[in-house]
């Protein structure tokens, strides 16, 4: 039985593939550091270890401990890349979430791996994300280290994480206002394209890549299979929630200036550029085939939020 092991296992992303793991048979561990309890409920009979992968010492002492033949990491640090490599044995299958946000503003429509990949904003954590990729695929070209890099857009499903808002963040109130129906902002016509994943078919990825082992060394845009435009992204929560949307047009430099300190200016940047990738390359090389649509996805994720706040 391969063993697994998870860092920020407990997490939302990250619970949900120990859980495909662990499901499927696999011997599977989560490490993390202990300060978060939202989804252990869910964990039982999965192993933990509290450590911080920030630390080498735990590093050292996970991987002293037991060998993990496949390591996966929910939010990986060039650090906790550098102790994974340095400490681990016997590892035959490495595998990090990433972002498709570093390859914006996208040169091409559908977007895919081919793309340049810099990080959106100099400062941002899709600019990290683009220094951690790089160093993995650096250890992989250069030491053999066998890793595979998930990229997915835009998160969402169930009830578990709030959904996008308007204003390119995650505010608890963006649901309670659709339900009002209160007048949305938008920037510019609103034709900007976001392409939503379910959080389930993310974490059936890093299984589909297990399973085979022609992902070492490759980099998967996990998405869905098509782009909705903003407009028709808030019609959807609308239409959800038996409400009717009412949009207000505002241009992009205009909106910044008006919630100011108010909102991510990143954020809300980053929602007005287009967000369109193929998935073409993850469905030929792992069998990855997305079970959920993006109409479905938006409109589950609106319906079980609406349903949690009206408790």
């Amino acid at each position: 039985m391969s063993k697994v092991i998870v860092f920020g296992g407990n997490g939302w992303l990250g619970h949900k593939i120990a859980l495909r793991f662990h499901n499927c048979g696999y011997d599977v561990t989560i490490a993390c550091r202990g300060n978060r309890s939202e989804f252990n409920d869910r964990l039982e009979g999965i192993k933990v270890i509290t450590a911080d992968k920030k630390n080498p010492e735990d590093m050292k002492n996970i991987f002293d401990n037991e060998v993990y033949s496949i390591v996966i990491d929910s939010v990986p640090t060039v650090e906790s890349i550098e102790s994974i490599f340095k400490y681990g044995r016997g590892i035959r299958h490495y595998l990090h979430c990433s972002s498709t946000g570093g390859y914006a503003p996208l040169p091409f429509i559908p977007c895919n791996e081919t793309a340049l990949y810099k990080g959106f904003g100099a400062t941002t954590g899709w600019a990290q994300k683009a220094i951690v990729d790089n160093e993995v695929m650096r250890l992989f070209q250069v030491e053999g280290f066998p890793a595979t890099v998930i990229r997915p857009c835009y998160i969402t499903g169930g009830a578990d994480r709030l959904p996008l808002d308007n204003l390119g963040g995650r505010r608890d109130d963006f649901i309670a206002d659709i339900l009002a129906e209160k007048v949305l902002d938008l920037p510019d016509n609103g034709l900007s394209l976001l392409q939503p994943i379910h959080v389930d078919d993310l974490a059936d990825s890093f299984l589909d890549a297990v399973l085979n082992r022609n992902s070492i060394g490759e980099i998967y845009n996990i998405v869905s299979d098509h782009a909705v435009t903003l407009n028709k992204y808030l019609e959807l929560n609308a239409f959800a929630l038996g409400k009717k949307i009412n949009i207000n047009y505002v241009p992009l430099e205009e909106m910044v200036k008006k919630y100011e300190g108010q909102c991510s200016e990143i954020g809300l940047r980053f929602m007005a550029t287009h967000m369109c990738f193929t998935n073409i390359k993850a469905r030929n090389e792992i069998g990855f085939i997305p079970a959920n649509n993006p109409e479905d996805t938006i409109m589950e994720t609106a319906q079980l939020c609406a349903a949690k706040l009206l408790k």
